[in-house]
């Protein structure tokens, strides 16, 4: 099954973009690193099913089809929240990394609203920088 790390400074809804996802209902709340382990948990990718453009019967072996829909499972895990200097041990530090290493992919979600400060402490919507904590977060990597 592919795995599919969510990456992104705290407080900027890894979280909740996680439980939307895999129904799941991990700690969520306004103070910083409040996911301090991984959480992980199954959802699907859909897309349009072989059946559907072939106009054949199919088996899938690794994942469903409905309705011409195919259903293709992944793991997801939320890691905890980023602060620029991560990999030097600052926040969490580099407790995280390992289980990022192990992902297939990493998926960056970004607060657009910049309402997240440098030490990812919530604040007015535009005092934050999205452009600058995606830099600091990938510098990281």
């Amino acid at each position: 099954m592919i795995k599919i790390g969510l990456i992104g400074k705290t407080n900027t809804g890894k979280t909740t973009f996680f439980n939307s996802a895999t129904l799941l209902s991990a700690e969520v709340s306004t103070y910083p690193f409040t996911t301090k382990q991984p959480n992980v948990g199954r959802a699907y990718v859909q897309t349009i099913c072989v059946c559907r453009e072939l106009k054949v019967e199919d088996n899938p072996q690794n994942s469903f089809c409905i309705d011409g829909w195919r259903f293709i499972p992944i793991e997801l895990i939320d890691l905890p929240g980023l602060i620029k200097g991560s990999w030097k041990g600052k926040g969490l530090g580099t407790r995280f990394l390992s289980v990022a290493a192990q992902a297939d992919a990493l998926l960056h979600v970004v607060d657009a609203s910049g309402s997240v400060d440098a030490e990812g402490r919530l604040t007015k919507p535009g005092m934050g920088n999205p452009v600058l904590d995606v830099y600091d977060i990938e510098g990281d990597f």
